[in-house]
């Protein structure tokens, strides 16, 4: 289950990485897994993410069940990205950046992405979005394509910021995306959009977080 929750937030911070510039708000997004039929474990899973966006920099929030709260923070300048995990007090700290193995598999997966923009538009959250396929090679198995649906606008200036995926192709700002990946398809889609000071504290690392690598969280997790 770990596994599953760490899946989908840092798929999820790859669509809330393309940080809006100069935009500064929060924009909250609705969020459904058509793939996951079981009701237990579709229970653990957020229905909802909300983001903030401040000169580069993302903070994006999800409330899973059980008290458990995981906040992705990325940082176009440093170009790091860090889960907060917050399991019922117990609080970790899972730290990525663009020179490790997995986000040099995302630029490579980005080098060799194709990306299709259709000429669909629909209002989203009060923004027209124009559509885009993306397609990539599916890193887990290499012979197979992921296909996504991206809606964007070019209404919010983006700034690429962390991006290093698929979608750092994408020329604006991603308001809804879909991915099947067999085992994990999502639909995300922003319902607001609201343009509002943000504090510069939401971006910081708080210091109680312990710091860990996915590996060791999902060890200590059992491998779940």
């Amino acid at each position: 289950m770990t596994k599953i929750f760490l899946t989908v937030s840092l798929i999820i911070a790859s669509v809330l990485g393309v940080s809006a510039q100069p935009f500064e708000g929060k924009i909250v997004f609705t969020i459904s897994f058509p793939s996951i039929t079981d009701p237990q474990t579709a229970s653990m899973l957020p229905k909802e993410a909300t983001a903030y966006y401040k000169k580069g920099k993302s903070r994006m929030e999800m409330n899973m069940a059980m008290g458990m709260k995981q906040t992705t923070i990325s940082d176009s300048e440093t170009k790091k990205a860090t889960v907060l995990m917050d399991m019922m007090g117990q609080k970790y700290a899972i730290e990525t950046d663009q020179n490790s193995e997995d986000e040099k598999k995302a630029k490579e997966m980005a080098d060799k992405a194709k990306v299709k923009v259709t000429g669909e538009t629909k209002k989203i959250a009060g923004y027209t979005c124009k559509k885009a396929i993306v397609t990539y090679k599916d890193p887990e198995q290499e012979n197979k394509e992921v296909e996504m649906n991206i809606w964007f606008t070019d209404e919010i200036q983006a700034d690429k910021g962390y991006m290093t995926g698929p979608m750092s192709k994408i020329d604006g700002a991603v308001l809804e995306y879909s991915v099947d990946q067999g085992a994990m398809s999502m639909v995300l889609s922003a319902k607001s959009v609201n343009k509002e000071s943000v504090p510069d504290q939401m971006f910081e690392i708080p210091a109680e977080y312990k710091k860990m690598t996915q590996e060791e969280l999902q060890k200590m997790m059992g491998g779940r």
